[in-house]
């Protein structure tokens, strides 16, 4: 399941973007994955952008992508329910 917590304002972003959030998976099985990255490309996004990290890999999503991730099945969580549910796969 592809997962995306709420738009948050940080100091410094990716790309000098302010305004941003995370879009992860809960399942870093290959098929997991594979969804995750699926998506990423339908919403416009390079694969190199994907920040690899043992248990918490994801995309930095703007708040334009942040909508068309939902619109392509997405599932909007908390961030602190984010990281607990990736924390666990």
């Amino acid at each position: 399941m592809v997962l995306i917590d709420p738009v948050r304002r940080y100091s410094k972003g990716p790309h000098g973007y302010l305004d941003w959030c995370h879009m992860m998976t809960d399942d870093l099985s290959p098929e997991g994955l594979a969804e995750l990255h699926s998506l990423a490309q339908a919403i416009g996004l390079r694969r190199e952008w994907f920040q690899w990290h043992p248990r918490l890999s994801h995309y930095d999503l703007t708040p334009a992508r942040r909508r068309l991730a939902v619109v392509h099945g997405a599932v909007e969580v908390s961030a602190r329910d984010l990281v607990r549910r990736c924390r666990r796969a």
